[in-house]
């Protein structure tokens, strides 16, 4: 399974609360048996030294590594058969990576806090889903879940939750 992770547009703390989601989804699913690979395709690359500086990856087989935006797609295309599960943190801005992990994923999670201007965001989630109807879209927020239900209703078809839900909503209703 492909879960790709993205923050909203802009700022710090929201790239490195996905860097963190990003790197202890990869940790936990490794943790249960899994074979996954983490893929950091934010430029800051902050899960991926997350992932190397919080987790003994060789003894849970989970494999970090950073990867170019442009080279994401064909990479996965390849990748996609070695892994069990591939988590990808994509950069929060609109770009060629970003919306390649988007269609690829089966999974979408954004870290949002609901006050900034979300038109750019539900435009990539939009397209996406014109390729990819079957992705499922988390909004992650650490404020109230309430503040960002009007984003969801701009998304169709997403859930809000909080940080501590996330590995229950993205693998209890989804088969291995």
């Amino acid at each position: 399974m492909i879960i790709a992770i993205t923050a909203e547009q802009g700022r710090m703390e929201k790239s490195m609360l996905a860097a963190k989601l990003a790197s202890t989804l990869a940790a936990l699913r490794a943790q249960a048996g899994r074979k996954v690979l983490l893929l950091d395709a934010d430029p800051r690359h902050g899960a991926l030294d997350l992932a190397l500086a919080t987790h003994d990856t060789a003894s849970i087989h989970l494999t970090a590594r950073p990867i170019s935006a442009k080279g994401l797609q064909p990479e996965l295309e390849h990748l996609v058969n070695c892994y069990h599960d591939i988590v990808i943190d994509s950069e929060a801005r609109d770009s060629l990576g970003s919306r390649s992990a988007m269609i690829a994923a089966r999974v979408l999670v954004v870290s949002v806090d609901g006050l900034a201007d979300q038109a750019c965001l539900v435009g990539r989630i939009a397209h996406a889903r014109t390729i990819n109807p079957a992705l499922r879209v988390l909004l992650v927020t650490a404020a109230t879940p309430d503040a960002v239900q009007a984003l969801a209703a701009q998304i169709g078809a997403a859930s809000v939750i909080d940080a501590e839900q996330l590995y229950d909503a993205v693998f209890d209703s989804i088969p291995s």
